[in-house]
């Protein structure tokens, strides 16, 4: 089962047609699922499953994919990744190509998978990040129609508008029942140590298998701060700017003033957030 957000920023009816033509090589049959609510992506899984399916293909970008690992966690299922997303920072991570024609090769060859972990926030599951702050407000307001028509240029005028309203916050942080109070414009929790791409590192030692996740916090937001967050993305290994808190498996983020949190790539909810970590949530398909 092929599962398509036809919102995807690079998505084209194209890509249907190829998938099409390398699955039949590899004898494969695509049925295809465009997405149009949650409900109906779980209803149509859950069928292909009592079909006898577990093969499953997310057709889409980061959101797309932890939205389609939500439905698959639990249940028999083998997940591979055709990346026509803004950022696509799950299949970069997981060694899948960016060129569509070599990420539709993998899929259908399935030679290498792995089990990644999973942060359950509600009933969402999110695999990359959730954050609440300068990211968060970034994203506040943003559409896939906009993600679609400006790609990755849309994430930065989202942070030029963020930059313009962010003050730092009270936030009180419980990580495996230790609290800590802080202030910050941002407290970000990985569970794969980079943004964006896999170069641009938050915390080098973050796995994405290992059945915890790592807090981060940037204290306030000036100037200087912003250059030495950039720097610490792509330069620094020791940071400046960027602040390890703690790891662990369970988290509790709350505010003195009601912010939105954001999760893959998408505003899906406000504080106070909880997030439980879920050892091994998904099987995928890799590079």
């Amino acid at each position: 089962l092929a599962m398509v957000s036809p919102k995807g920023g690079q998505f084209r009816p194209a890509v249907c047609r190829h998938l099409e033509l390398e699955f039949n090589r590899a004898g494969l049959e695509l049925v295809f699922h465009y997405i149009e609510s949650d409900s109906g992506l779980r209803a149509a899984i859950d069928q292909s499953l009592i079909d006898g399916c577990n093969l499953f293909l997310a057709i889409g970008g980061d959101g797309t994919v932890s939205r389609v690992a939500g439905c698959l966690h639990g249940k028999p299922h083998t997940l591979g990744i055709i990346p026509v997303g803004t950022a696509n920072t799950l299949a970069r991570m997981l060694g899948i190509s960016m060129n569509l024609e070599k990420a539709a090769k993998t899929a259908a060859a399935m030679k290498k998978t792995r089990s990644v972990d999973g942060m359950k926030v509600g009933d969402r599951l999110c695999l990359l990040n959730v954050s609440a702050g300068v990211s968060s407000l970034s994203l506040d307001g943003l559409d896939a129609a906009q993600k679609a028509a400006t790609g990755m240029l849309a994430y930065v005028i989202g942070a030029a508008k963020a930059t313009l309203k962010i003050a730092p916050c009270d936030y009180e942080i419980t990580l495996d029942g230790h609290t800590f109070n802080t202030r910050a414009v941002e407290i970000h929790v990985t569970n794969i140590g980079a943004i964006g791409v896999p170069q641009y590192h938050l915390y080098e030692k973050s796995h994405i298998d290992d059945g915890n996740v790592e807090v981060l916090v940037i204290s306030r937001w000036t100037p200087q701060k912003i250059v030495d967050t950039v720097l610490d993305l792509v330069l620094r290994r020791r940071k400046r700017a960027i602040r390890f808190i703690g790891g662990g498996s369970a988290i509790a983020i709350n505010c003195t003033q009601v912010m939105p949190v954001q999760g893959d790539g998408d505003i899906i909810g406000v504080t106070p957030v909880s997030i439980t970590v879920l050892p091994q949530a998904v099987n995928f398909i890799v590079g």
